[in-house]
C-alpha cells in the first residue's frame, strides 16, 4: 500500500512505496523517482527540504527529501571528536558506521551515508560517521591539498540531514597515515564496537593503503562485523567524485557542480567593507572574501540566493572576481540582494550560487558596467521565476 501527500498548489498527489518512507526523530525521508514533483513544494503545511539526492537502484538516481514537522525540534548531529575519545562514544557503540573523507559530502557520498542510515535504522542502532577534520593530501603532499567543497558547519548540517547520529572528525596527521591498516582497524573496533562498516568500492586506508573493502571484509569475519561496499555514483555520464565538481566551479558551471553536491554550492562568511562602488552606482552590495582554502567558482556574474542571519532569503545577482572595470587587484564575492535595503555590513550570510550568468568582463565606462548589470539583474529575475 502507498502513501499519498497532497501537494498545495499542484492540484495532484505524491504516490510514495510505504516502505520508502522512514520516520526518524521529528523527520520523513521520502524516496521518489520524481523530484521535480517535490521541488519547492509545501504539503499540509510543513516544508520539504531538497536536503539530499542519495540513492542509486542501477542506472536510475532517485531523489531523497527531508519533511522537518518542527524545525526548532530538528535533530543535530552529536559530535564525538577523536577516534581515542573513547567515553564519549559509549552511546555510539553496536553501531552501523561510514568511512571515508566525505570532502564536499557530494550524491555520491550521500548515497553511502544514506546507505549506513537505512541498515542502522533497521537494526535500531546509531550511525556513525568517520571523517577526518583536514583532507590527508594536507598531510601526505601538501603542497597538492585541493580546496575544500564545504566548511566544517555545513558538512555537519548534510550529515544531520541525512539522519546521522554521530561523528567522529579526526585529525589527519603524519601519525596517523603511517599506522599500518590493522592497527587503525583495531582501534576502530575496539572504540566503535560497529555491526556493519559502509564504505566506497575506491576507499582505502592505513599505510600504503592497505585498507581494502576486501581486506576490511576478510577481518570482519575475525572481528566480528559485516561490510558493504557502496558502488561509485555516475550522474551525467561521469563518475561524480570532488575532483569533478572542483573543475566545474573552476569553470563557473555552478548549475551541474550544484546537482552533483545534492544542493547550490555556496560561501558564506561576515561581509566586509568595500569600496562602495556599488552603492555609488545604485548596486549595493554585500562584500564576501573567498574563505582561504575553500572552493569558489571563477570569475564572473551568477545569480544567487543570499540567506542572511535570520534565515530569510533574498535573490540576487553576485559578481566573483576582481572589478577590473575600477584596476581592482583584490578577489571578492560581491552580491547584490535585489529588493532589498539594509545595512549588512558585519553580519553573516550565506551565497548560494544557482547559475552562470556571464564571464567577468573589463568594462569601458561604468555607465556601460551599470547597463550590463541591468541586464543581469532581468536575467536573474528570469532564473527565479
Amino acid at each position: 500500500m502507498g502513501l499519498a501527500f497532497p501537494l498545495r498548489g499542484r492540484g495532484t498527489a505524491l504516490a510514495v512505496d510505504e516502505a520508502a518512507v522512514v520516520l526518524r526523530l521529528h523527520q520523513v525521508y521520502v524516496v521518489t523517482p520524481h523530484p521535480s514533483a517535490l521541488r519547492a513544494a509545501t504539503v499540509q503545511g510543513v516544508h520539504w527540504t531538497p536536503a539530499l539526492r542519495a540513492s542509486s537502484r542501477g542506472r536510475l538516481i532517485v531523489a531523497c527529501y527531508v519533511l522537518y514537522f518542527n524545525r526548532k525540534e530538528a535533530r543535530r548531529v552529536k559530535i564525538l571528536g577523536r577516534l581515542s575519545n573513547t567515553q564519549n562514544a559509549y552511546d555510539a557503540r553496536g553501531c552501523v558506521v561510514a568511512v571515508g573523507t566525505f570532502d564536499g559530502v557530494h550524491i555520491g557520498h550521500q548515497t553511502l551515508i544514506s546507505r549506513a542510515v537505512a541498515l542502522a535504522h533497521a537494526a535500531d542502532v546509531p550511525c556513525v560517521v568517520f571523517t577526518f577534520q583536514n583532507h590527508p593530501l594536507s598531510v601526505l603532499v601538501p603542497d597538492r591539498v585541493p580546496p575544500s567543497l564545504s566548511s566544517p558547519e555545513e558538512r555537519r548540517r548534510v550529515f544531520t540531514s541525512l539522519g546521522v547520529d554521530f561523528v567522529i572528525e579526526e585529525p589527519f596527521t603524519k601519525e596517523l597515515a603511517s599506522l599500518p591498516a590493522e592497527v587503525f582497524l583495531s582501534r576502530l573496533v575496539e572504540t566503535l564496537a560497529p555491526r556493519t562498516v559502509v564504505v566506497g568500492e575506491n576507499f582505502s586506508f592505513g599505510a600504503g593503503g592497505r585498507g581494502t573493502p576486501e581486506f576490511l571484509a576478510a577481518k570482519g569475519k575475525e572481528m566480528g562485523f559485516h561490510v558493504e561496499k557502496v558502488p561509485l555514483l555516475s550522474y551525467a555520464g561521469e563518475t561524480v567524485s570532488s575532483t569533478r565538481i572542483r573543475a566545474l566551479l573552476s569553470a563557473g558551471d555552478v548549475r551541474l557542480a550544484g546537482e552533483l553536491l545534492g544542493r547550490p554550492f555556496s560561501i558564506a562568511g561576515v561581509v566586509v567593507h568595500g569600496n562602495e562602488r556599488g552603492r555609488t552606482l545604485g548596486f549595493p552590495t554585500a562584500n564576501l572574501l573567498p574563505p582561504k582554502g575553500e572552493a569558489c567558482p571563477a570569475n564572473g556574474a551568477y545569480a544567487v540566493r543570499v540567506v542572511l542571519e535570520s534565515g530569510e532569503e533574498k535573490i540576487g545577482v553576485a559578481n566573483v572576481g576582481s572589478n577590473p572595470t575600477f584596476d581592482g587587484n583584490e578577489r571578492r564575492v560581491e552580491a547584490h540582494l535585489l529588493d532589498f535595503a539594509g545595512n549588512l555590513y558585519g553580519r553573516d550570510i550565506t551565497v548560494r550560487f544557482v547559475e552562470r550568468l556571464r564571464a567577468e568582463k573589463k568594462f569601458p565606462s561604468p555607465e556601460a558596467l551599470v547597463g550590463q548589470i541591468r541586464r543581469d539583474e532581468q536575467k536573474a529575475r528570469e532564473i527565479f521565476v
